[in-house]
């Protein structure tokens, strides 16, 4: 089982005993949080939220779970969560202290409660506004991601790198189901390419961890929200990725001062699909400009 892998022990020897004690809380959390979702399955309540995303009480008993463990383990770091978001206490003291925890306690909730299995908890310590810690375990499979800054990144404790030197018949691309213009704009520009085969399995978080371990080329998304990228970017950067925004600019640090329901878009890829990519997705960056907004209805030429 991977709940019985130290896999801080494995990149623990490059990295420091902050960093090894984070990880450690952080990785059997998410292991705890996938015994949580899964035990409650099909007795779950959904509601949606004023942005019309999907919300039950197993993600608010999953965050409330990590939290208590954070606050009894860290009590001087601060805690960020998708579920408290809103909140302007907790969307405040991120950028106020040197620790930022960010919480997704389930990615995929639109799967979870059609039980299509793929939802994923996701963790991540930010250091002034870096990530320096990341955690994703996808529950369904049991698929544990991690990764230290400067000290790489494990699947299910063994350490992963990417090669970029293989080239494949189809370059795999993760993307969004979102209607947001642009992304059905980027969406239709790669789906017509030849040798760009697209999937997108409804968790942000799987996305950037399956970047990490060679499952997928790239991943894109327009929409993404703090908590979604917090912990996959870190993976894919210390697994020999690139992560930028989604024209290619710079992506950290990532967005703690401000308001968390801002979009952090993202462009995730080993280094040689990154710059096949740009190549369909930078020329939308003048259309975007022109229109003065991101989600303009922007049809591709």
């Amino acid at each position: 089982m991977i709940s019985e892998i130290p896999t801080w022990c494995i990149i623990a020897a490059m990295a420091g005993p902050l960093h090894t004690e984070m990880l450690q809380l952080a990785t059997r959390l998410a292991v705890e949080s996938g015994a949580l979702a899964i035990n409650a399955m099909g007795t779950v309540r959904a509601r949606r939220k004023y942005d019309e995303s999907v919300v039950t009480t197993t993600d608010h008993a999953i965050q409330d779970h990590i939290v208590a463990a954070i606050r009894e383990h860290f009590p001087d770091h601060a805690v960020v969560g998708e579920e408290t978001a809103g909140d302007s206490q907790h969307a405040s003291q991120g950028s106020h202290r040197r620790y930022c925890w960010v919480i997704d306690p389930i990615d995929g909730t639109r799967n979870y409660v059609s039980s299509f299995p793929c939802f994923a908890t996701s963790i991540a310590v930010l250091d002034r506004a870096i990530p320096v810690v990341a955690v994703v375990r996808e529950h369904n499979t049991e698929r544990l991601v991690c990764a230290i800054a400067d000290a790489g990144t494990t699947l299910n404790a063994a350490p992963v790198s990417l090669n970029d030197s293989i080239a494949l018949t189809d370059t795999i691309v993760g993307v969004p189901s979102s209607k947001e213009p642009l992304t059905v704009s980027v969406v239709q520009l790669l789906a017509s390419a030849r040798g760009i085969v697209l999937r997108d399995v409804g968790a942000t978080t799987v996305h950037l961890s399956l970047v990490s371990s060679g499952g997928l080329a790239g991943a894109f998304c327009q929409r993404a929200k703090l908590w979604d990228v917090a912990a996959g970017s870190l993976l894919v950067k210390e697994a020999g990725g690139l992560i930028t925004g989604a024209f290619g600019e710079s992506f950290f640090p990532l967005p703690l001062d401000g308001d968390h329901d801002q979009n952090v878009p993202f462009l995730a890829a080993t280094p040689q699909a990154h710059a096949h990519l740009l190549e369909f997705i930078k020329p939308l960056r003048e259309k975007v400009e022109r229109s003065g907004r991101r989600d303009a209805d922007i049809s591709p030429e």
